[in-house]
């Protein structure tokens, strides 16, 4: 029976996988499939196909809670690890951890930040320090993301992960002190006002700079005395 919940989940369909090896897994991705494995729960651990395209979507949705139907059975299980190719590209494999329903897990669930930030109209941009926080809930509660509104960060103010309000029932893992993001004036712009060169002398032209100083230093009510002068 499927565990209720609030938020809708998405049913891969499986298949129990017996034959392993390159030439197996070869030929299970030119079906369109994937291989991967479940396991937790003290149950066995089982190697299943599933189907790539749905996988791929599930996964690069953010969907952490996923239902398996596996001859008829639903196995209610976590994204716990997925294997990518050299360029980071085609999903290879996928572990799924079996969760109960009823026990509480440890999750990262990413931010998304919403608005414009207040300090943005003053010249600042939104420097992003940590995407995703950790927190402790219960399976069926998991979220896809937080999502943040910072239409009142200030120029210069910080957002840290206790300042992030959580769902009832929900406790945060990742330390309360740690900058999530903050709202600060660019770096290029803080070197240019760094470097802005101030008024110079005026260089006396046709004459070297070892000279124009020893005339200057001869010239009257310039601190010095007149050459031949008296005193």
């Amino acid at each position: 029976m499927v565990a209720k919940t609030n938020n809708e989940r998405i049913v891969l369909e499986t298949a129990s996988r017996t034959a392993m090896g390159r030439l197996s897994t070869d030929r299970l991705r030119a079906e369109g499939k994937l291989p991967a494995i479940i396991y937790g729960l003290r149950g066995p651990s089982t190697s299943v196909s599933i189907d790539a395209a749905q996988t791929e979507r599930a996964v690069h949705s953010g969907a952490h809670l996923l239902d398996l139907n596996l001859g008829g059975k639903i196995e209610h299980v976590l994204i716990q690890a997925v294997q990518y190719d050299h360029l980071h590209k085609d999903i290879l494999h996928v572990d799924f951890l079996r969760i109960d329903p009823n026990k509480r897990v440890h999750v990262r669930l990413p931010i998304e930040f919403k608005g414009v930030a207040k300090g943005s109209k003053e010249g600042g941009v939104l420097d992003i320090q940590h995407a995703e926080l950790e927190v402790e809930t219960l399976p069926l509660e998991i979220l896809d993301c937080l999502r943040v509104n910072i239409d009142d960060l200030e120029l210069n103010a910080g957002l840290h992960a206790r300042d992030i309000a959580l769902p009832a029932g929900m406790k945060l893992l990742t330390p309360g002190e740690q900058l999530v993001c903050q709202v600060k004036i660019p770096k290029t712009a803080t070197a240019t006002a760094e470097v802005t060169p101030g008024p110079t002398e005026p260089e006396v032209i046709g004459k070297k700079p070892d000279e124009a100083s020893a005339d200057a230093a001869a010239t009257p009510g310039a601190g010095g005395k007149p050459a031949g002068g008296k005193k």
